[in-house]
């Protein structure tokens, strides 16, 4: 970029360095980003021509738009000339506004010597027309999802910006300062994080160590920021999949993200030992994976004593085939049905998978199949009151009810997680499928390892900055839509 004229640089105020707007500042920088976080958005919002790159509206008005970063970000890049003028370099025209007065509207022209592409920058970072210092551009109240790639979280936001009477509005509103290229690396600009955060971790061992179970773990979750907001998510809420009082479900959809094309579908089915639990403490699962556009499922089933093996399964399996049958009229795509199962949750999917026979499951596969932290035998060693009250008190019988050692179908494509806290019975259930799945079938599950993680943290996990598992199922999605089709039919 053209450096500034140098007695320039040694005129500009020490508020001005500090707030990153020297000169130096503007001929090393690309963006020019507002000066606060605003609504909460990390990144911050950029100076932003309209549309992106090939499909860029050079003639549309200007606007403020969730700073890109990385290498697609040519249509946030600004380049101040040292005489007045701020270009946008990749496109060889300048910032101008339409008419020098309030609600003057901002474009990029065909650089010229004229008032209107004139600016100067204050102390304070008001960006103002050299002509017109008591008019700044100013950032609008509303905002509104912009624009953003598939499934990119936390999603982009755009928000209206124009001249107005720098007096009349909220200072943070009104200030800018420069932006650098890497500022802040793509990876972070599109995801939070990937890990939990550290004090998270250090109370998940604390409460281990204690023994101590769910709610203390549910509870550290409970004012962790989401990278979505609730009031984007719509829920069509105790939706009848079948004749029981638990043969209920949930469909959220976003209420931004939409369009005529049909979008996988994660249907997740909540843990509780076979005997505890229902759905409405797990919603965050189906509100997340709507907020990027697909359609979340949130569903509950049957529990003992009143329901016996195979209860579980067959209600998966029930809830499964009403998905299948509705759910476009949700905006879902019935060929890409994509379950997730937790703890006992898991079990069931697991068996509704890998045992169709078992669960009555007459209809096509699933796209896809998760399985959170589960037991997949039913291990006499392990016969807990919650096992006993499901599988029955005849011990002789389990051999049978056990997934492990009677497998029937293995063409799914299908991630398991396990915690670094699981049980050890837990984690060697987890171990013994993967190695079944492998060396008795040939098919290689993807596995994930939830570093920090206990039992009760991965579900509430979900939406927040840590995408350990929320990640790899994004992944699976992506990697896999018609796959087991493709499969099947060779």
């Amino acid at each position: 970029m053209r450096p500034l004229n140098r007695s320039l640089q040694c005129t500009l105020p020490a508020t001005l360095i500090a707030l990153g707007l020297t000169a130096t500042a503007a001929a090393e920088s690309v963006f020019l980003k507002s000066a606060h976080e605003l609504n909460g958005e990390f990144r911050g919002f950029c100076l932003d021509v309209p549309g992106h790159t090939p499909d860029i509206n050079l003639d549309g008005p200007l606007r403020l738009h969730s700073c890109k970063y990385g290498e697609d970000a040519t249509d946030q890049e600004w380049e101040w000339l040292g005489n007045g003028q701020i270009s946008a370099a990749p496109f060889d025209r300048c910032l101008a506004a339409e008419a020098l007065a309030a609600d003057g509207t901002l474009y990029i022209k065909e650089c010229a010597d004229v008032p209107e592409q004139q600016w100067t920058i204050n102390a304070v970072g008001n960006v103002s027309p050299a002509s017109r210092t008591d008019l700044c551009i100013t950032i609008e109240d509303d905002y509104r999802l912009a624009g953003a790639p598939p499934w990119i979280s936390p999603v982009y936001y755009a928000r209206e910006a124009d001249l107005q009477v720098c007096a009349d509005h909220d200072a943070a509103l009104t200030q800018f300062r420069w932006g650098e290229l890497d500022e802040l690396e793509r990876s972070n600009a599109d995801t939070l994080s990937n890990q939990m955060p550290p004090e998270i971790a250090a109370s998940i061992r604390e409460i281990v160590s204690r023994g101590a179970g769910a709610q203390e773990t549910s509870a550290l979750y409970r004012d962790q920021p989401r990278v979505y907001e609730m009031g984007e998510i719509e829920v069509a809420a105790d939706i009848a999949y079948g004749p029981h009082e638990r043969h209920r479900l949930d469909i959220h959809t976003d209420n931004y993200r939409y369009g005529d094309e049909l979008m996988p579908v994660v249907v997740y089915f909540h843990g509780g030992g076979f005997v505890r639990a229902n759905r409405a403490n797990n919603r965050n699962v189906s509100d997340y994976f709507a907020s990027l556009g697909l359609v979340g499922v949130n569903a509950t089933y049957r529990i003992a004593p009143e329901a016996k093996w195979p209860a579980g399964s067959q209600d998966v399996a029930r809830a499964i085939a009403w998905v299948r049958e509705n759910i476009a009229d949700h905006g879902g795509d019935p060929n890409q049905i994509f379950v997730v199962g937790k703890s006992a949750g898991a079990f069931h999917v697991a068996e509704y998978a890998l045992r169709p026979e078992i669960a009555g499951d007459e209809g096509p596969a699933p796209a896809g199949v998760v399985l959170i932290s589960g037991t997949y035998s039913a291990d006499t060693n392990n016969a807990s009151d919650g096992r006993i009250a499901y599988f029955g008190d005849d011990l002789e019988q389990w051999s049978d009810i056990s997934i492990l050692g009677n497998i029937t179908r293995t063409e799914i494509p299908l991630l398991l997680s396990i915690s670094d806290y699981d049980s050890r019975t837990t984690q060697a259930s987890f171990a013994d499928l993967v190695h079944e799945m492998t060396a008795g079938y040939g098919r290689m599950p993807r596995v994930v390892q939830l570093i920090d993680h206990d039992h009760y943290s991965p579900n509430p996990s979900i939406g927040t900055q840590d995408t350990q598992l929320s990640r790899e199922i994004l992944e699976l999605i992506r990697s896999t839509q018609g796959a087991y089709q493709t499969l099947s039919a060779r």
